[in-house]
């Protein structure tokens, strides 16, 4: 066969691109010259924290992303096409981040930043449901593994409705639901580990 496509191209590109959202998100913080009041203190300790927490949720898709692509896994051909879909909505997590450090109170930039994660979490999902009707037999079921970490991908679109849900009637406090969110997914994947390891 002379044309195909190829998985390894596919995860480049993905890779790259994680790599490039995940450096500028940090460019948008600005460098403080002279002596910081109390007033420009808090300003920059919330703009890193909103960074971080960005970083988190892009390190998180990440992590999710290199899982879908493993030895021996077939791609079917959508999944390129819904991979680009999913990387192009990766991209504007820098911009809605910077959108939402400068406002920190606004309804929009909260909703903007929600509303991303939303279809970001909704692509990884659709992702998923492609790689396992591509790879899995009518007679075979997941492992356990698998199984934890296509839950573990439903649990983050259920969770992502709250965020849209946060983001219209507490807009200031969507920052830490996500914060609380990251630490809820991470405790639960790692209460489940255990209580898989000693079962």
């Amino acid at each position: 066969m002379l044309f195909q496509h190829s998985k390894d191209r596919l995860v480049a590109i993905s890779d790259g691109v994680f790599a490039v959202v995940l450096t500028i998100m940090v460019l948008d913080i600005k460098i403080p010259t002279g002596a910081l009041s109390p007033a420009a203190t808090h300003t920059l300790l919330q703009e890193i924290f909103t960074y971080l927490i960005s970083f988190a949720v892009v390190a998180q898709y990440w992590q999710y992303h290199q899982e879908l692509f493993g030895p021996g896994i077939q791609v079917p051909s959508s999944l390129y096409i819904l991979n680009m879909d999913y990387l192009s909505l990766l991209c504007l997590l820098p911009f809605v981040t910077g959108w939402l450090k400068n406002s920190q109170t606004s309804r929009y930039a909260a909703l903007a930043f929600a509303v991303v994660i939303a279809l970001v979490d909704l692509c990884q999902l659709l992702m998923f449901k492609l790689i396992i009707r591509a790879n899995l037999r009518p007679d075979q079921s997941l492992a356990n593994h698998d199984h934890e970490e296509y839950r573990s991908a439903k649990v983050m679109v259920v969770i992502s409705g709250l965020y849209l849900l946060v983001s219209l009637t507490y807009p200031h406090l969507l920052l830490l639901v996500i914060f609380a969110g990251l630490i809820f997914r991470a405790g639960t994947t790692w209460l489940l580990r255990r209580m898989t390891a000693t079962a």
